[in-house]
């Protein structure tokens, strides 16, 4: 059964030495640059402000890792976007669910800055394809036209391997990359796009899939949480908007989530779109998240944020949808 659940941000630089920081802020585009945040200008130019990020990404990081090792999980089910690694535009699904018996490959996050991606350190992640079978069946049957991805073929950018929603995060919780995986890709960057509430119904269907199986599952929602990559708000980053979130996670408020993206804004476009995966693993979850940590750190142009759902015990209320 879904027992225990984890959200955090994946972007690339917070697996990078302080050092690399600012390279990342030259890379965005010109225009974007001249715009920046006097809070982004300041960081850049502040060696102790960049370290100080770095040590509560990694204290976060580490809080999230002891509360999966306490949970002992017989397999983790990554739930996220794909951003053009695995799919092209030949294919690009909505829902898609890996069914393969052969492990994926990624590349690690913590190679130096720079570093091309056939040369980065290559990374293989085990499959529990039994259950990731088990569960393709369970959405269909509960009316998702999930796509079935049964082999590994990463079309999209076949140097890369499988998206960093997956290979940034696992090592981070699992560093001998001993539990075997579930992932579940959503389309969270490429028009049309699920609604909020659509991924929630999702969120909810694999928990219902999952409720009467053996194995201990932990799910982990990647990406988010305010970022707009290649846009002209780039290295911008929407405090309010991650607060609010953050906020309505800590409440187990998936009503108020729901209504997110029913609106067009600079704010919900590009990299939130991630949020969407939140929304899954919230709805799964069905109880209030505890809150670790949030950094906005404009030198990953992300808003980092990290939350977790604890294993329900004896001396736990029940989550809000099943009380009595």
């Amino acid at each position: 059964m879904l027992g225990m659940g984890m959200a955090s941000s994946h972007a690339p630089m917070m697996f990078q030495k302080a050092q690399y920081w600012p390279r990342m802020i030259e890379r965005i585009p010109a225009a974007a640059r001249e715009q920046l945040p006097t809070s982004a200008r300041v960081e850049m130019a502040t060696p102790s402000i960049i370290e100080g990020h770095i040590q509560r990404i990694e204290a976060a990081f580490a809080t999230l890792r002891q509360a999966l090792q306490a949970y002992r999980p017989d397999v983790l089910l990554m739930i996220g976007d794909d951003q053009g690694d695995l799919f092209d535009a030949a294919n690009n699904p909505t829902f898609a669910v890996y069914t393969g018996d052969e492990p994926i490959w990624g590349r690690s996050a913590r190679d130096p800055f720079g570093t091309p991606p056939p040369e980065r350190t290559k990374l293989v992640f085990r499959q529990h394809a039994e259950l990731a079978r088990h569960l393709l069946r369970g959405l269909v049957k509960r009316g998702f036209d999930v796509a079935n991805v049964g082999k590994f073929d990463p079309r999209g950018n076949p140097v890369r391997g499988v998206s960093h929603m997956v290979s940034n995060l696992v090592p981070e919780v699992d560093p001998g990359l001993q539990i075997p995986l579930v992932c579940v890709f959503m389309n969270e960057y490429y028009p049309p796009l699920p609604s909020a509430a659509r991924c929630a119904q999702l969120g909810q269907a694999i928990s219902d899939v999952l409720r009467d199986r053996p194995e201990r599952v932990a799910i982990y929602a990647s990406g988010g949480l305010s970022h707009y990559p290649g846009m002209h708000n780039a290295g911008w980053i929407d405090q309010p908007l991650d607060q609010w979130i953050l906020e309505r996670l800590q409440r187990n408020d998936l009503e108020a989530l729901q209504h997110l993206f029913t609106f067009d804004s600079d704010s919900m476009r590009s990299g939130t779109g991630e949020v969407r995966a939140w929304i899954g693993a919230a709805a799964a979850m069905n109880r209030p998240a505890k809150f670790v940590e949030y950094v906005p750190a404009h030198c990953t142009q992300t808003g980092c944020g990290f939350v977790y759902w604890p294993e329900v015990t004896a001396s736990m209320p029940a989550p809000r949808g099943d009380r009595a």
